[in-house]
């Protein structure tokens, strides 16, 4: 179909649109981008060269009222997303939205009757599920290759400098610090953050049942977290997972993400290399090949073609969904692709995670009262 390709736009050419969306539709033989939008000319720019881009709109409202336009990929801040996706969906386009997909239940719910509304498909770009590592632990769980979970542990840190709050800074805006350092984000690093695995660990064991957070401020100049500990239960095991989340450890600017998996039979421990590196994990098994036995260890490998890596299975799953193709080609079942429902659902744990601390208590879900923290 070189003659009739899907028209996509893209809002936001920051990062993670240069590594996870705009190179994928780019290489793609059914799509084709016809716009980009960003603020910053030097954005624009840049992804009109890199990806031979015929339009460029600096105000993303042009862009989604393009009528060429049939998808967008919105990869703008945190709080732009919720209008942005409304105006989308009333325009008749389909959206793959960046996480978080709103700042709070209210306007999550407004973005979910526009879609519902105007029949279009919404894709949470929860891109940690199109991992293939991640994929094999959810199909050996359901397998019970290690028995019954006990417990899930994930740690995963960024040491990002403190730079202050000064919005003027160069540096905050080209690396992403506003999410750190800009009130409107709603929230800190765990709003950015804990949707990943808030989302693995649903589509892993089910729906949460309880939430139980200690979060903290370390440093102070930031205008919300930048260090989380959440526990969480589900509803239909006696599964407990920890989940260890920080921007302000010493370290590596690119940190660590690393986790386990404990069964009955075994454990499963993964390693996930920074996510703009664009290299597979390492997935490690420990267990006994009967009861007396010492304890052995299987690696599994993932390949290292970038077209199989997490991020451009997410993008193709998209494609594929609005053309109604078969997903086959991916590897990655259409049941399994995250709805707006399970944007919906990850915002809610975080929500939960802040209420927890707000109120040191373990909170139930579903989440009956929300306050935001207020960091002082």
């Amino acid at each position: 179909m070189p003659n009739n390709k899907l028209k996509i736009g893209v809002l936001g050419c920051g990062t993670v649109a240069n590594i996870g969306h705009l190179p994928i539709y780019h290489k793609s033989s059914l799509t084709e981008i016809e716009a980009v939008s960003d603020p910053l000319e030097s954005h624009l720019k840049q992804a009109q060269k890199l990806y031979n881009v015929p339009k460029a709109y600096k105000k993303p409202e042009d862009l989604l009222d393009d009528p060429n336009i049939e998808a967008v990929s919105i990869c703008s801040p945190h709080w732009a997303h919720a209008e942005q996706v409304i105006r989308a969906a009333r325009n008749g386009k389909h959206i793959l939205c960046e996480k978080p997909i709103g700042l709070n239940l209210v306007e999550v719910n407004k973005m979910i009757k526009a879609v519902e509304k105007n029949n279009v498909i919404f894709q949470t770009a929860t891109q940690k599920r199109f991992d293939l590592g991640f994929q094999f632990i959810k199909e050996k769980i359901f397998k019970k290759e290690i028995g019954d979970i006990i417990q899930a542990s994930i740690y995963w840190y960024h040491s990002m400098p403190d730079l202050g709050l000064n919005p003027r800074n160069d540096l905050i805006q080209e690396v992403g610090l506003w999410r750190l350092t800009d009130e409107k984000c709603g929230g800190g690093d765990l709003i950015d953050h804990g949707p990943h695995y808030f989302d693995l660990l649903r589509w892993w064991f089910g729906e949460i049942k309880s939430v139980s957070a200690q979060i903290r401020r370390v440093h102070k100049t930031r205008a919300y977290e930048d260090h989380s500990t959440v526990l969480l239960s589900f509803k239909k095991s006696d599964i407990t997972a920890i989940f260890e989340r920080s921007e302000a450890y010493f370290g590596s600017v690119y940190g660590e993400e690393l986790g386990r998996i404990h069964g009955t039979k075994g454990t499963y421990f993964f390693d996930v290399p920074h996510e703009y590196s664009l290299k597979p994990m390492t997935l490690k098994k420990h267990f006994r090949r009967n009861k007396t036995s010492k304890i052995s260890e299987v690696e599994t490998t993932f390949p290292k073609d970038r077209w199989n890596l997490s991020y451009a299975r997410e993008i193709r799953s998209f494609i594929n969904n609005i053309l109604g193709r078969s997903n086959e080609d991916v590897g990655f079942p259409q049941e399994w692709i995250p709805t707006i429902y399970d944007g919906k659902a990850g915002l809610e744990i975080v929500l939960a995670s802040y209420e927890s601390q707000r109120t040191q208590s373990t909170i139930q879900l579903p989440l009956k009262e929300y306050r935001p923290l207020v960091w002082h």
